[in-house]
């Protein structure tokens, strides 16, 4: 609906929202999820080969379920004439598109949507390192926390960002994410230790900070709402993305802590069809939305609907044919990177059972002597 420009979103930048929501959610999940994987690895005292075998498996499932697809969409672009590149992915000259640097990730080649591709997969590198940063830190994770959260809330507030821009002022969105990640594990962890009860008083403090963050997020979102309702907006207007990232991590972290309704609204079948897609259909909804005779509908219902069954055939075969496919060979890597961590662990294991005999017999041998 964004890129239609039509009513009801245009004048709004509700895809810099959905951008948005991207990095956050991405961030947070991949943040939570290496940090359990970290944390395991570590009760466990696992070796170098291990922790090797853990970022080969990591690195590999981020491989998997971007770039299969993204590749595919850059061939595909690449035997369209111009015109229908103009069309769909926005080029203005004809050498804007070499397909070696556009799958090579060259800065300079990332038409249209492909901006945010090299940005998640910049941030994959970052995500062990943060993660590692957050472990050592132990008991005292806050004291890097709480100067972190007021760098996220002055970048987000006094940063220009939009698209097709590096990584680094769309930094904080994504670190947003991860923060949040590490603010539940850590929550949980200690929610579970202490036998920790939610009261009612405790709870509705929960609902009023969600209730105000999701209001701000809204306000931001649609331009107007609470800041015309109740107060005028404090971040200095800008003509670049709003500033939400904040309020979603909030809301995901409260939401993981203490669900409500809201969580399982977002359950819904429908909805979460939806999300398993949503690569397919951020990718590939141009070739839809400006196909012509879609575009050409003279009535806007006619359009509407055209474009959202259209894009849901189009996304969920791409699904099944290339984003599934990838994941299931993810995970055959991803067993056989595990089958030889446990080699290495059974044989590891075995040589020191083998040495520990050999120490306890010459042991006995004087014993046996005397």
């Amino acid at each position: 609906m964004q890129h239609s420009h039509e009513y009801p979103t245009n004048g709004l930048h509700l895809g810099s929202v959905a951008v948005d929501a991207f990095f956050v959610l991405s961030s947070f999940l991949l943040t939570w999820l290496f940090m359990k994987k970290s944390m395991k690895l570590f009760s466990q005292q696992a070796g170098a080969c291990s922790w090797t075998i853990a970022l080969l498996d990591y690195f590999q499932k981020r491989f998997f379920r971007v770039y299969p697809l993204f590749a595919v969409t850059a061939v595909v672009l690449s035997c369209m004439s111009f015109e229908n590149q103009h069309r769909y992915f926005r080029l203005k000259k004809p050498e804007d598109y070499e397909l070696t640097k556009v799958l090579m990730l060259y800065t300079d080649y990332r038409p249209h949507v492909f901006w945010t591709l090299p940005l998640e997969i910049g941030y994959y590198f970052v995500i062990p390192a943060f993660v590692m940063v957050a472990l050592a830190m132990r008991r005292y994770w806050w004291l890097g926390a709480v100067p972190l959260s007021a760098w996220i809330i002055h970048e987000g507030c006094y940063t220009y960002r939009t698209s097709h821009m590096p990584l680094a002022p769309h930094l904080h969105t994504f670190l947003a994410g991860s923060l949040g990640a590490v603010v539940f594990v850590k929550s949980d962890l200690w929610i579970k230790k202490t036998g920790f009860n939610f009261r009612w008083w405790h709870t509705l403090l929960l609902r009023i900070v969600e209730g105000i963050s999701i209001a701000l997020m809204l306000s931001v979102s649609f331009q107007g709402l609470f800041f015309d309702w109740i107060h005028e907006d404090p971040v200095p207007a800008s003509k670049g993305f709003g500033f939400v990232s904040v309020q979603m991590t909030i809301v995901f972290v409260i939401e993981m802590l203490r669900p409500s309704c809201i969580s399982t609204m977002f359950e819904w079948s429908v909805l979460r069809y939806w999300g398993k897609i949503s690569f397919s259909v951020y990718l590939l909804h141009s070739f839809v939305v400006d196909y012509p005779p879609v575009s050409h509908q003279k009535k806007y219902f006619n359009r509407l609907f055209a474009r959202f069954g259209l894009i849901l055939l189009l996304a969920t075969a791409s699904y099944r044919l290339i984003e599934y496919p990838s994941q299931l060979l993810a995970q055959r890597i991803s067993r056989f990177l595990n089958d030889q961590d446990g080699k290495e662990s059974g044989g590891g294991l075995v040589r020191f059972t083998c040495m520990e005999r050999i120490s306890m017999r010459k042991q006995k041998a004087p014993v046996e002597e005397k």
